[in-house]
């Protein structure tokens, strides 16, 4: 029994791709300025939140420094598409590490108001 060549089989051509992985990246900025509005409004939504309990945008901005600095790093970098891989990891461990932020000063002061409750014997009044 011989195997016969099948004419009407897809070839895949490996001469040719799809883009070039070394090439310029027009379409760079995407990832940095999702990030980057990402950053503003949970900044924002914490200063929103926060006001309440005496929280003012320096020590907001003393939480986001090091977000910014990441978001920052993906604006960044060269416009190649080798490195947009860099980018995306910077843009999202901004965003994640703001979130982590938020959520510990969330409950950092849940902790806070749930030790004055039971100091004084439950008997808080907002």
């Amino acid at each position: 029994m011989t195997t016969q060549w099948n004419p009407f089989a897809h070839q895949q051509d490996l001469t040719r791709r799809w883009a070039p992985v070394d090439g310029p990246d027009a379409r760079w900025w995407v990832v940095p300025s999702v990030c980057t509005l990402a950053l503003v409004l949970s900044a924002w939504f914490d200063l929103s939140m926060l006001s309440g309990f005496g929280s003012t945008p320096e020590t907001v901005t003393l939480f986001y420094a090091l977000p910014v600095a990441l978001v920052g790093a993906s604006w960044l970098l060269p416009h190649r598409r080798g490195l947009r891989g860099a980018r995306i990891g910077l843009g999202a461990s901004g965003v994640g590490v703001a979130l982590i932020v938020s959520k510990a000063l969330a409950v950092g002061l849940m902790i806070l108001v749930l030790c004055v409750v039971l100091l004084f014997g439950g008997n808080y009044e907002a």
